[in-house]
């Protein structure tokens, strides 16, 4: 066991180099490019179509187009996935590995990443399929079969993503009952129970439960969290200035650092940062493109606005707020572990807060797991059709409840692999399939005849 833990630690390591990062900062790098600067330039326009709109119910009335999801619940469904303990934990220990400069670099990680999965939506928008149950699917094994026709290496990435989706469900329970052991005192084995009905009420029920689970849970727990952030950051109002300081200085020094606290190099600083803001919004990873592909939609372009939305919320808005809270009390200096400085910083505002992240905590866990039922879902439609991937559910939700049980360092490791052989053809393609985006943009803003969105064309 010792010698398979180490040989995927030491494969997952040399996946996730730093060729992977500067490979994913280049391709945010050239879609910022060849899109002018669309996460930037377009934003008041983005926050109407993605944000304002979906809170007008005459609006929700008014969608046009072919799809089964709306376009805020594919949103929230996203969210769902890459809104986690990332931004909790990942954040305090891209802090204590990166220093406080960590936190601008994630910035601009985020704000790559926008434009990274703007063109990833809109690529699985345009490869789309109508499944046999009336359902739209679609994904990178889709716009790999299609687009880079390679249909062998489409039906090897829906492998891997089924695969992956399954350890990914371990380690979400096993968190779920890590969290409510510690927080609540309740057994994993009665969390199992718990689990298997709740999940099993959402997955169950497919894609459009899904659908309205997401949207009724992902306000929810983000808004309980970035309010309860706010409150900490207003309550240390006053250090705020010295921490963005703080932030930059250490991003841009040599050797920087806060008191107390070792010095960092402007390396390690981009490194831990730029890690953070990539693993947290899941931008280039292919994930978006199978959630928002079931949206309702009359053109890509539209659709993709929500990937801007989504990184925006997750890195910029939800990981800032750690990153602040953490700072702006001076709890980095406390020498507590990184998995405890974000309830420790909340509790030092009241008590209760310390216990919100907790929940918070639970809730990340838990919303996740539906969502990935959804990704093996649509990985098992593709290689055997809709039919057979209606009991996949059945499997899934038994290792929600194993996962509760189990010891999984091993699954850590085994996740990175698969996690790290899925990014790669994605990457490609989405940089082979690149100018089917950027003319779409064009023709998006700049109208001259009327786009018609057809999802049976090639």
């Amino acid at each position: 066991m010792k010698f398979l833990e180490e040989f995927f630690r030491n494969f997952s390591n040399l996946i996730w180099g730093n060729w992977l990062i500067i490979t994913l900062i280049s391709i945010g790098i050239y879609y910022t490019i060849m899109t002018g600067f669309i996460q930037i330039r377009k934003i008041p326009f983005i926050f109407r179509e993605t944000i304002v709109k979906s809170f007008i119910k005459k609006n929700k009335k008014k969608l046009t187009g072919e799809g089964t999801l709306t376009p805020f619940q594919a949103l929230c469904a996203a969210l769902a996935s890459c809104v986690g303990n990332g931004n909790i934990v990942g954040v305090a220990t891209a802090l204590v590995s990166g220093g406080p400069g960590a936190i601008f670099w994630m910035w601009i990680a985020g704000i790559l990443g926008m434009a990274t999965k703007f063109g990833e939506i809109v690529i699985g928008m345009i490869y789309r399929e109508k499944s046999e149950d009336g359902t739209y699917v679609g994904g990178p094994m889709y716009y790999i079969s299609k687009g880079l026709k390679m249909p062998w290496l489409a039906n090897l990435y829906a492998a891997l993503m089924v695969l992956q989706i399954c350890g990914g469900n371990l380690i979400q329970s096993n968190a779920v009952a890590g969290v409510v052991e510690n927080i609540i005192g309740i057994p994993p084995a009665i969390t199992a129970i718990i689990l298997v009905f709740s999940v099993g009420l959402v997955v169950i029920g497919g894609i459009k439960r899904l659908g309205s689970f997401a949207e009724r849970v992902v306000p929810f727990m983000a808004g309980i969290y970035i309010i309860c952030g706010i409150i900490v950051i207003i309550f240390n109002i006053k250090t705020i200035p010295i921490v963005f300081a703080t932030i930059f200085k250490s991003a841009f020094n040599i050797k920087a650092g806060v008191a107390g606290v070792v010095g960092y190099s402007i390396r390690q600083s981009m490194r831990y940062g730029v890690a953070r803001g990539l693993y947290s919004n899941e931008a280039g990873e292919g994930s978006a493109p199978v959630l928002h592909a079931s949206a309702i939609t009359d053109h890509p372009v539209r659709q993709g606005l929500y990937g801007i939305t989504e990184v925006l919320i997750d890195t910029i808005v939800v990981c800032t707020i750690t990153g602040l809270s953490i700072l702006s009390t001076g709890v980095i200096e406390s020498g507590h572990q990184a998995s405890i400085l974000t309830s420790v910083a909340f509790g030092q505002t009241h008590p209760i807060f310390k216990d919100i992240v907790g929940i918070c905590m639970i809730l990340f866990a838990y919303s996740t797991i539906p969502v990935q039922c959804y990704f093996g879902t649509v990985g098992v439609n593709y290689l055997l059709g809709s039919k057979k991937a209606y009991y996949f559910r059945y499997p899934f939700i038994f290792f929600t409840a194993l996962g509760c049980i189990s010891s999984l360092s091993l699954v850590w490791h085994i996740q990175d692999c698969i996690l790290g052989l899925l990014i790669i053809p994605n990457l490609v393609a989405i940089v082979y399939l690149s100018p089917q985006v950027f003319k779409l943009t064009r023709e998006f803003f700049n109208p001259v005849n009327e786009y018609i969105f057809d999802d049976n064309e090639e």
